[in-house]
C-alpha cells in the first residue's frame, strides 16, 4: 500500500504538507494539514496506510460545496479520466469523509480548515524560507560568505570617495536580485524562487515608456513581461496571481551620423 512508499515530506503534487494529524487511526493511513502552493486554501491529504483497504487507481479531481438558499449540495467533476469508473470516486469520497470524520472534535482542525487562503507574500516567504533549508543553498551561502569576507578585507574607501558616493539609502535605487529571470532586448528571458512585486522599479531595470508591442507592460515604475506561465513563479516575480519577468536596461541606441 502507499504507506511503503518512500516519501520525506514537504510538497507533495500542488500540495505542501504541514502538521501531522496523530492517534488518526492506523486502518485510515497518514492525514497532514496542507494548502495549495498555488491558491493557499486549506487542505487535507491523506495517505492510506497499510490497513486501508482501498488506495488510489485512477486520478480524479471533483469540488464539493454546499449552498444555503435554497438548501443543497453540489459535486463538480473538475476532471475525470476517460475510463473513469463511479465506485472510485465513490471509494475516494468515502476515504476523505472518513478522515474528517475523526478531525471534527479537534479545534486545531478547524482554525486550518476555516481560516482565509495563505496570501501571495507569505507562500512566497514560506517558498523561500524551505530553500533556505536545502543543501544547495547552504553551500550557496558559504561561497557568499567566502565573498563576503573578501570585501570586508578590501581597502576601506577614502573620506575623498565616500564625498563623491553621497546617495542616501533611499534614493538609491534597489538592484534585482541575480536570480531573477530577466528579458534580454532580443525577447529573451535569462534564466534566472519567485519574488514579490518591488514598490519601485530596479536600477538595471527598463523604465517607461514600455513596450506594449513586445508584450511589455508598466508595474510601479518599471517595465515588466506577463509570462505564460502560472503560479508559483520560479525565478520570476509573483504579482496578482500572475508570473511576470523583468525587462532589462535597454542599451542605448549609437549614434547615426547624418548625410549632407
Amino acid at each position: 500500500m502507499a504507506d511503503n512508499a518512500p516519501w520525506k515530506g514537504g510538497r507533495l503534487g500542488v500540495f505542501h504538507l504541514g502538521r501531522r494529524y496523530k492517534d488518526i487511526g492506523k486502518d485510515l493511513g497518514r492525514v497532514y494539514e496542507a494548502d495549495d502552493v498555488h491558491t493557499g486554501a486549506s487542505s487535507v491529504v491523506v495517505m492510506p496506510g497499510q490497513g486501508a483497504d482501498w488506495e488510489p487507481t485512477e486520478a480524479w479531481q471533483v469540488r464539493i460545496s454546499s449552498h444555503l438558499v435554497p438548501p443543497h449540495v453540489a459535486l463538480e467533476v473538475e476532471h475525470a479520466p476517460s475510463t473513469g469508473k463511479v465506485p472510485e470516486l465513490s471509494a475516494m469520497l468515502d476515504l476523505l469523509t472518513s478522515a474528517v470524520e475523526r478531525l471534527e472534535k479537534r479545534p486545531e482542525a478547524r482554525t486550518h480548515l476555516t481560516r482565509v487562503p495563505i496570501g501571495p507574500w507569505r507562500r512566497w516567504t514560506g517558498r523561500a524560507r524551505r530553500l533556505l533549508r536545502s543543501r544547495r543553498t547552504l553551500v550557496a551561502a558559504g561561497l557568499a560568505a567566502v565573498v563576503m569576507g573578501g570585501v570586508l578585507l578590501w581597502p576601506s574607501a577614502t573620506p575623498e570617495d565616500n564625498g563623491r558616493a553621497a546617495l542616501s539609502w533611499d534614493d538609491t535605487p534597489p538592484t534585482s536580485p541575480h536570480e531573477m529571470s530577466v528579458v534580454n532586448d532580443d525577447g529573451g528571458v535569462l534564466a534566472a524562487i519567485a519574488f514579490p512585486m518591488p514598490d519601485r522599479p530596479y536600477a538595471n531595470q527598463a523604465k517607461p515608456p514600455c513596450k506594449p508591442r513586445r508584450g511589455e507592460v508598466e508595474i510601479n515604475g518599471g517595465c515588466w513581461v506577463e509570462l505564460t506561465k502560472r503560479p508559483p513563479c520560479e525565478d520570476t516575480v509573483e504579482y496578482k496571481g500572475k508570473c511576470y519577468a523583468m525587462v532589462g536596461e535597454r542599451s542605448p541606441r549609437p549614434p547615426q551620423s547624418i548625410e549632407p
